[in-house]
């Protein structure tokens, strides 16, 4: 007898809790935004200065993958402590030598270094200038567009007011890590820029998102009563035994721990429910209202 194949059990996929009651549904606009305002502000300088044509194609806004911490070229994140938590940039580096080609005059797919060639003290400056500029406009920006009163369509400086980056791997984020993916492309050359963030830099912007797409609650209609309510409370002297030994013990401002009984709230004299005694700054005060059956 052939036994029967065993079933196999998919495991149900895990929730991500960077976006659990998070309007993560919304980013793809701000990414948008975000990649006209980089495609002007920094692509375009980019090609005036090294003679390039390169097109700011698609920008994403994702949380950060752990396929990012295993990626080929993982020894080439710049990274450095910013103004909200750790940052790291990463460019592909055909999309550096492809700059300094051009910028030296050569032609963009001029051969200045293979794979496995080291980089040149000359390629290291311009990798840590374009990084410079990329984290610091997107950081500015993304800081621009949580603020309330923020339009995060006007032009920022193209300067990088982050201190210096340094090379090494991809930090560790912890379970709140985001991710700023830019494809560009000049004619058949392709390229990726990566931002890794910390939650720190995200959570200003989603705050703002839930607030403005927050659907808006109608004023509750208050209606005038009818009559007013009449209150008249009873109360009643307590009273309480003390050995000797703890009168003799009492001092001026000692306390002396009471338990008050549970009020019975009676309307038109039947009972209709009780609550609890409590002090508060030395008021008297009813809480916890239950209904009598």
């Amino acid at each position: 007898m052939t036994p029967s194949p065993t079933a196999q059990t998919h495991r149900p996929a895990a929730l991500d809790p960077r976006r659990l009651g998070r309007p993560v549904h919304l980013l793809p606009q701000v990414a948008q935004r975000l990649r006209e305002a980089l495609q002007r502000l920094l692509v375009q300088p980019w090609n005036r200065r090294y003679h390039s044509r390169y097109e700011l194609q698609a920008l994403t806004l994702r949380p950060l993958p752990d396929a990012s911490r295993d990626a080929g070229d993982a020894l080439r994140w710049l990274r450095a402590a910013g103004p909200a938590g750790l940052l790291a940039c990463r460019i592909d580096r055909p999309l550096v030598l492809a700059l300094m080609a051009r910028r030296l005059g050569l032609g963009a797919d001029t051969a200045l270094a293979t794979a496995d060639t080291p980089p040149t003290a000359t390629e290291d400056r311009l990798l840590h200038l374009l990084a410079g500029q990329f984290a610091s406009l997107c950081v500015s920006w993304l800081a621009q567009a949580s603020r309330p009163d923020g339009d995060a369509r006007q032009d920022l400086p193209l300067e990088n007011d982050l201190p210096p980056l340094q090379g090494g791997t991809l930090p560790a984020f912890g379970p709140d890590g985001w991710e700023l993916v830019a494809s560009l492309r000049d004619g058949d050359q392709e390229a990726a820029i990566s931002l890794a963030l910390a939650g720190a830099y995200l959570l200003p912007l989603l705050r703002q998102l839930s607030a403005q797409h927050r659907p808006s609650r109608p004023p509750a209609q208050q209606q005038a009563l009818d009559h007013r309510l009449a209150l008249t409370l009873q109360a009643r002297l307590l009273e309480r035994e003390l050995d000797l030994g703890a009168v003799l013990d009492l001092r001026p401002g000692a306390l002396i721990p009471i338990r008050l009984a549970d009020a019975t709230v009676m309307v038109e004299g039947s009972p209709l429910m009780s609550a609890a005694v409590a002090e508060h700054q030395g008021k008297l005060c009813l809480t916890s209202f239950q209904d009598l059956e």
